[in-house]
């Protein structure tokens, strides 16, 4: 059994057709495989119908070029056996012979199956004419069995994307209000019975903790509410409205500080006031991550850093701390959702590893861009870009980031 080079592909990404040759002439398939050669396609020699049958086991073809007489199965028993086979009925055959030009004996094999029949010598020219018009079909009926596979799977992908929107659209609906109304009244008893009753302490630290729970449950609500709204496409709303970044800093710092009253959080503002129009609420959800990230991935003894500057058209704000750097790997997934950093396994509990891809989506609502640059040499670092005003979006402009680095001063 001799085989020809290799298969590869050819004129655009379908993989060349086979042609398979049969005689048991060796000289004749080096003939043939000469005046094909040009057709660049592969092809796939044997010595015997014995051979031929085993080679359509092992794949598909173009068409057949056969001798018709061989020893053992000749070629029209070859034909008929090819012929009974639902794979190969419609294969097509052209039959190569030195038999007599008889009517009859042509006739004999049409009815074995053959779609032409030349007699030797043959013409190279018109043998490879012949067989190029059958590779033709049958690399048309490859892309067509291909782009009907790509049709049923791109179908198969719209359903599923359809029947996934509808399902988050349904969860939102259980989260967005299912939810949060029991919620509401769990919280909502809990504070009134610690703001007005005169409690045990046993019953002080019950409603407690039932507050810190139903928080912490308000808290998840908020974030799998975000991630369903930026799933669906639509991205985070956001409503500006003019408003002081730096104060929102100090604000955001404050808050994280009474509630790690042993860390420090460093401001450094370029100038006292940084006023903009951007969504303060949505800003101040950002800031508390990246200031709450900052904190719980660094020494207790470090500061952390919270530094903002200005451009003409643009405003930044950077989160600093000096912990371990983020894992090289993670770092171009680290804003993916359900993605975490290294933790402990208290940090891993109070984390969704929705806070940063939430902080992504909420700054580039604002038309705006968060980075991340860390090292063990200059720690970890987020950089948030903004445009002046959030309504830059309907220029349809980001502002890009100033190469050179900023000097803040102490506010």
């Amino acid at each position: 059994m001799l085989h020809s080079s290799s298969r590869e592909t050819s004129n655009g990404d379908l993989p060349r057709a086979r042609i398979l040759l049969v005689d048991d002439t060796p000289a004749n398939l080096l003939s043939l495989e000469a005046i094909l050669e040009p057709l660049g396609q592969e092809l796939v020699l044997a010595r015997s119908g014995e051979e031929a049958l085993r080679e359509l086991l092992r794949g598909e073809f173009a068409c057949i070029l056969m001798d018709v007489q061989m020893p053992g199965l000749d070629g029209l028993e070859t034909a008929n056996l090819i012929r009974a086979r639902e794979r190969t009925r419609h294969l097509p055959i052209l039959f190569i012979t030195a038999l007599s030009r008889e009517a009859a004996f042509v006739t004999r094999g049409y009815e074995h199956g053959a779609v032409d029949y030349l007699l030797k010598p043959v013409d190279p020219d018109i043998l490879r004419t012949k067989v190029q018009v059958f590779v033709d079909l049958s690399r048309r009926g490859e892309m067509v069995k291909r782009q009907a596979v790509e049709l049923a799977e791109r179908r198969q992908a719209e359903e599923a994307s359809q029947r996934a929107s509808e399902l988050e659209q349904q969860l939102m609906g259980i989260v967005g209000h299912d939810i949060r109304t029991p919620l509401s009244v769990v919280l909502a008893t809990a504070k009134s019975q610690l703001a007005h009753a005169e409690l045990a302490p046993e019953q002080q630290k019950a409603f407690e903790r039932v507050a810190r729970g139903g928080e912490r449950i308000q808290q998840i609500v908020d974030l799998l509410t975000d991630f369903t709204r930026s799933r669906l496409g639509g991205g985070i709303p956001v409503v500006p409205r003019a408003g002081d970044l730096n104060e929102l800093c100090r604000e955001v710092a404050d808050e994280l500080h009474v509630a790690r009253p042993g860390r420090v959080i460093q401001c450094d503002f370029s100038r006292d006031s940084l006023h903009g129009v951007w969504d303060l609420e949505r800003m101040a959800q950002v800031l508390a991550n990246l200031l709450d990230n900052a904190l719980k991935y660094s020494p207790e003894s470090s500061a952390v850093r919270l530094s903002t500057w200005e451009k003409p058209d643009a405003v930044f704000v950077e989160v600093h701390n000096a912990g371990a750097p983020i894992p090289q790997e993670l770092l171009p997934h680290l804003f993916d959702a359900f993605r975490r950093g290294e933790a402990t396994r208290e940090q891993a509990k109070a984390s969704l590893g929705l806070g940063l891809y939430i902080a992504r989506a909420v700054v580039e609502a604002h038309r705006g861009r968060l980075s991340v640059r860390s090292s063990e040499s200059e720690g970890t670092t987020f950089r948030i870009c903004l445009p002046r005003c959030a309504d830059a979006r309907s220029r349809g402009s980001r502002p890009e980031e100033a190469s050179a680095a900023p000097s803040p001063m102490p506010a």
